[in-house]
């Protein structure tokens, strides 16, 4: 007997990018490049990363400004004396000013100027690696609110689907053509779809929360993202991605500024190890005794003796930091360069295995399913039948916005590892 019946089919709607769910009133809708503009504008940890610049230009301020200032001496004096002719006791006194400015010999002033200038360098670095960081974040964030949003809707088509083959079942039975237990099936395919869709619902949530925060935005509003599912990918090929990253990966650049404040400091140690400076000083001293007044002036020259303290171990210490800095240098790039190859294969294969989704697995369970639910029809095949089709297909989507996930996932890092954005 032929049985008449309509069963709900899930269109294939992630191939072309639609079946997104609806847009709630209070959602606040962003496009990626807006997302990126605002984390870089208002995200929590680059406000705390940013104050180390201020820091470094406050150094830099500082060294900048001549590091001795003139010293004023000011001396006086008062007793009493006896005159060897007379015996006598008469009052003397004595007074004299003097000022003295310390001079730099050996170009200590310019050496401090330069590593401060690498300082404020490598901390303007940190920042943009941060900056990298959080752009990383958020292409991560934004399309894992994407693929959260794409399962929703899966999800909500899973419930439509169940709901209408309950129904079609309870019709079924009605008519006599199946027996009570195929409604009570249906039924707990139901339920199952309800608890799948207030699951992901709850990952969305999560998944907006995260974005909320590497935005600056409060959590308690939704995000919804604006955007295709998956995030463009670079055109560039591997061995231009790797001179990319070594062209202008923040970090490798705040390394370099490191080794550069450390050679500054090691030329400095060196520079003070002997006759670093000298104090070149005048004066002037007025001495009354008895009936006679004495004035004089005083040209003083002083100089430090090396005997004992020669920096030695500040030479050594800076001789140590810049070999330290020279291997961090040689370090960051093989790992950039590990960086971006693990990330560009990793995106070659993710990519492949999406497209074999949408090129061939999709459409084949797509036609598979219509086969099965006009079987069904048909009184060819039971709802056994029916929800086996039902259950490979949904599998089938669910594995690809998976894929999906994961390819976006690999995406992001690698923009993150050569410094770029989409």
């Amino acid at each position: 007997m032929r049985r008449s019946v309509v069963v709900y089919v899930l269109v294939p709607a992630l191939l072309v990018g639609a079946g997104s769910p609806g847009l709630a009133q209070d959602e606040a809708v962003l496009t990626l490049d807006q997302a990126l503009a605002e984390a870089l504008a208002r995200n929590p940890v680059l406000a705390v990363e940013r104050n180390e610049v201020d820091i470094a230009a406050g150094a830099l301020q500082q060294a900048r400004v001549f590091p001795f200032n003139p010293e004023l001496e000011i001396e006086g004096s008062i007793g009493r004396g006896r005159s060897r002719e007379s015996d006598e006791r008469r009052g003397t006194d004595g007074k004299g000013i003097g000022l003295s400015q310390t001079i730099p010999l050996r170009g200590q002033w310019g050496l401090r100027i330069q590593a401060a200038e690498a300082g404020l360098g490598r901390a303007t670095h940190l920042v943009q690696d941060a900056e990298r960081n959080v752009v990383g974040d958020v292409l991560r964030a934004f399309s894992e609110v994407g693929v959260g949003q794409q399962r929703v809707a899966l999800a909500r088509e899973i419930v439509a689907l169940a709901t209408e083959v309950r129904g079609t079942a309870e019709k079924l039975l009605e008519a006599g053509a199946v027996p009570q237990l195929d409604v009570f099936r249906a039924e707990v395919e139901l339920h199952k779809a309800q608890n799948r869709l207030v699951t992901e619902e709850r990952n969305l949530a999560t998944a907006q929360r995260d974005l909320a925060l590497l935005l600056g935005r409060p959590a308690d509003r939704p995000l919804r993202a604006e955007a295709p599912v998956t995030l463009p990918l670079p055109a560039a090929d591997l061995p231009a991605l790797q001179r990319l990253a070594l062209e202008r990966r923040p970090d490798l650049l705040a390394v370099r500024a490191a080794a550069q404040a450390a050679e500054a400091e090691l030329a400095l140690a060196r520079a003070e190890r002997f006759l670093p400076e000298v104090k070149l000083g005048l004066k002037y001293d007025e001495g009354r005794e008895f009936d006679s007044l004495n004035r004089k002036g005083v040209l003083t020259l002083s100089i430090p003796l090396p005997v004992f303290n020669r920096r030695q171990g500040d030479v050594a210490r800076a001789t140590a930091e810049v070999k330290k800095q020279e291997a961090g240098i040689a370090l960051a790039r093989r790992r950039i360069e590990k960086e971006v190859t693990t990330a560009y294969q990793q995106v070659l294969a993710s990519r492949r295995i999406t497209e074999a989704y949408s090129a061939r697995i999709l459409p084949d369970q797509e036609r598979n399913f219509r086969l099965l639910r006009e079987g069904y029809d048909l009184g060819q095949f039971s709802i056994t039948d029916v929800f086996v089709g039902q259950r490979e297909f949904i599998e089938a989507r669910e594995a690809y916005l998976e894929a999906m996930a994961t390819l976006n996932t690999a995406a992001a890092e690698l923009y993150r590892t050569f410094g770029g954005r989409p």
